[in-house]
């Protein structure tokens, strides 16, 4: 795309060549300049930014009355939007929203069960103990009968073929 354009063609015309939309076109011709072919190649993997470097984008874009798309090509950031999801939380939060939240969800922990005797236990030992263990019955007596419920469900289909 780059090429075509490089050998004299328009935006426009470039982005009817290839079916693409002209504001790409664009945008992918201003990061050309601005970069070079670098800048426009995929990203291998996700560019984490910290909050610092979000912060800095945010001021230099505030105080120059810059566009996103034009920090965007400053800073070589792939995404204009990006900028414009680190303004609101800045806006909602201040400096703890550039932050970086965990992804996912937390891992499971296991329980910590000592081996130790019960009189050697704290009460909070015993206690996390005795949560897991009424965690655990309950569980048990839910699977119980929901055994026992299949197994009824397999005696009346079964005398009903009789």
């Amino acid at each position: 795309v780059i090429s075509y354009y490089r050998q004299g063609h328009t935006g426009v015309a470039t982005a009817k060549k290839f079916g693409l939309d002209k504001k790409i076109i664009s945008r992918w011709i201003n990061q050309y300049k601005s970069g070079g072919i670098e800048a426009i190649k995929p990203k291998a993997s996700k560019t984490k930014y910290s909050s610092e470097f979000k912060l800095n984008v945010l001021t230099v874009m505030l105080e120059q009355g810059l566009s996103q798309s034009e920090v965007a090509l400053t800073f070589n950031i792939s995404s204009p939007a990006l900028i414009s999801h680190w303004h609101k939380a800045y806006r909602l939060h201040g400096m703890s929203g550039l932050t970086p939240k965990p992804k996912g969800r937390g891992a499971m922990t296991k329980p910590v069960i000592t081996n130790k005797p019960d009189d050697e236990k704290t009460p909070t030992e015993l206690k996390r103990e005795l949560q897991y263990l009424r965690a655990e019955n309950a569980y048990l007596k839910k699977l119980d009968a929901l055994l026992k419920a299949e197994e009824q469900a397999d005696r009346k289909q079964g005398s009903s073929k009789r």
